[in-house]
């Protein structure tokens, strides 16, 4: 049994004291800083996660979701997942920018986020200030010759969690704007409540599959999970992937995805056993679809890890590596 697995199932004792346990995937898509002249217009687009906008000088105006907004010097704009958005340079002297993209597998982050449609951290406030702070450490890591190491990746990483830490505690200091007007294609409220409890539900019945000692295959239900919430399924995959930017089957299978880069890399674990606990009924199904997420069958995966292992455990111990 894997260790997520043992504290999963571990009984609480009731003189013992936990952290709760975290289990979510984080993606860092990069970020880059770049300068523009008057008239520089981004066309319309939409990203499988948050982009985060520093204006370092000049002003832009950007719409989003049907709303217009103006970013000036200083400002940090904030676009979830899934919103179409333009982005135009409207400062005559042009304008320096900075963004970043990122995803995080937490609904309930997501949506917290999600519900304020956009965000501007004027420049000068206290939440902007603590996040241009972290905004600034990343620009100061981008490389122009050489390589990233390890250490670089993790600061790059621990920054993103300090990012969320920040964001979350500005939304639940400050009240959601009141926006006037209705965006043509913005989320009603009611929307966004069932989009993040059908992710969150699809999360927990995941982790409950994995959990589970029957001796039988077992699937995740999205039409019933969705069909729980007292809506039909197909209203609610249009929500879903009105708000997320994404299907709750396209959800699922990122969920599905992580787990099992996790349980290959543990080899104690037959590839077999990994595809039964994810749900499918045989080895070739998983390693098709493995294969379709990542261009490898999981055996290639594995094979890779244990020979990149290898390689450093060589490396490491100054042992010669001999080439072919």
């Amino acid at each position: 049994m894997d260790i997520r697995s043992q504290l999963r199932e571990m009984p609480h004792h009731p003189l013992a004291h936990w952290l709760p346990i975290i289990d979510c995937n984080i993606k860092f898509f990069g970020a880059h800083s770049q300068q523009v002249p008057h008239g520089w217009t981004m066309p319309e687009e939409s990203h499988p996660g948050f982009e985060i906008m520093l204006i370092l000088k000049g002003t832009q105006a950007s719409i989003i979701h049907g709303y217009t907004y103006t970013v000036e010097e200083g400002d940090i704009l904030l676009i979830p997942p899934g919103f179409k958005h333009t982005n135009q340079c409207v400062s005559a002297e042009g304008m320096t920018y900075f963004s970043a993209h990122f995803h995080v597998d937490d609904p309930v982050f997501t949506l917290k986020l999600m519900s304020r449609h956009s965000g501007i951290y004027e420049a000068g406030t206290e939440h902007n200030l603590q996040m241009r702070a972290v905004l600034e450490n990343w620009m100061g890591m981008i490389k122009t010759s050489e390589p990233y190491t390890s250490t670089d990746k993790f600061v790059m990483q621990a920054r993103m969690f300090e990012l969320f830490a920040l964001l979350s505690q500005a939304t639940d200091q400050e009240p959601l704007p009141v926006l006037s007007g209705d965006g043509p294609n913005t989320p009603a409220p009611s929307a966004m409540h069932y989009a993040g409890a059908i992710a969150e539900a699809i999360k927990q019945a995941f982790y409950a599959q994995l959990r589970s000692k029957e001796g039988h295959a077992s699937t995740v239900k999205v039409e019933q999970i969705i069909s729980s919430f007292g809506i039909s399924p197909g209203y609610g995959l249009q929500i879903f992937r009105k708000v997320y930017g994404q299907s709750p089957r396209a959800y699922l299978s990122s969920l599905k995805l992580q787990e099992a880069k996790f349980m290959i890399e543990q080899p104690e674990l037959s590839l077999g056993q990994i595809a039964w606990k994810l749900g499918y009924t045989n080895l070739s199904h998983f390693s098709r679809q493995f294969k379709r997420w990542t261009g490898q069958s999981p055996l290639q995966y594995r094979n890779t890890l244990q020979e990149t292992s290898f390689d450093v455990s060589q490396r490491h111990h100054g042992w010669p590596v001999e080439l072919e």
